[in-house]
């Protein structure tokens, strides 16, 4: 053994290791003078192994990654007004050219609007003319091929027109009730003028005429006229004005009024042929 391991100094210099090891590991005071745990924490009792992890960044607070440049957006061209818009803008100036004129009537306002109206006028006739044309080449749109608008055309047609009406009032009369409901002249003024037109329609075409007085006044044009008794009410025409006049279904009871008030005889052909051979929706 070596004088210095067994000497004083030896023993001296062990001390002063051990101190400074106890001084190093030992824990430290907190601030408020208590001693924190092996981690830091607070547990300062039994064996801490192993310390809790440090607490994870949100990622909210996490630094932004640098974004990635890419090649910059291109603008979308400007979306080209639709044909509303731009008659909308045309009337708008038109409009301000006018009133303008109107206002400050000067030699050089009522020009420009004299040369807009006649730029409109010009873009007016353009349009007609086309529409025109187009009409020529689509037949289908020409209302000349269903209802002629010539003077001779017109003739041909009124004279179709008419056989087939007084055709469809001679079947109407024939297998159908045709009905002519009236009252005391006193009462209806139109009454006995209405008798007169139907009395002409029957001697003309041959047809037969049911004359129903509601209230059982006399008729010297048709002196057997029916009295009502409730028919009219089952017919549901009871409340009808006077002179009124319907044809009748007589095996179903279907009752088809054709109008009421004075009516003609050309008012009587169109209705009754309207009523009787066109269905609802193709007249025009």
């Amino acid at each position: 053994m070596s004088p210095m391991r067994s000497g004083p100094r030896f023993f001296v210099l062990v001390g002063l290791l051990q101190l400074a090891v106890s001084i190093t590991a030992g824990p430290a005071l907190s601030r408020d003078g208590i001693l924190p745990g092996y981690c830091q924490d607070g547990i300062r009792t039994g064996w801490n192994f192993y310390c809790d992890p440090p607490p994870a960044v949100a990622e909210d607070d996490a630094a932004p990654s640098p974004a990635i440049s890419g090649p910059p957006a291109q603008e979308e061209p400007p979306k080209a007004p639709s044909y509303t818009e731009q008659i909308e803008t045309f009337r708008k100036e038109l409009d301000e050219i006018k009133y303008r004129a109107v206002l400050d009537p000067s030699p050089e306002n009522l020009q420009a609007y004299m040369e807009a109206q006649q730029n409109m006028t010009r873009m007016a006739t353009t349009f007609t003319d086309q529409w025109q044309r187009v009409l020529f080449q689509t037949p289908a749109l020409d209302i000349n091929t269903r209802f002629p608008i010539s003077q001779m055309g017109g003739a041909v047609y009124q004279d179709q027109i008419r056989v087939a009406r007084e055709t469809s009032l001679r079947d109407a009369a024939a297998n159908l009730g045709f009905i002519v409901i009236v009252e005391d002249p006193a009462m209806c003024g139109l009454c006995t003028s209405q008798l007169e037109v139907v009395a002409r329609m029957q001697a003309n075409f041959g047809i037969e005429v049911i004359i129903v007085s509601a209230d059982g006044s006399f008729h010297p044009l048709f002196p057997n006229a029916q009295v009502d008794t409730g028919q009219l009410r089952a017919l549901g025409l009871a409340d009808s004005p006077r002179p009124t006049i319907a044809l009748v279904e007589p095996r179903t009871g279907t009752v088809e009024p054709i109008g009421s008030g004075l009516l003609t005889e050309d008012v009587i052909l169109e209705r009754v042929h309207v009523v009787t051979r066109i269905p609802a929706g193709e007249r025009y």
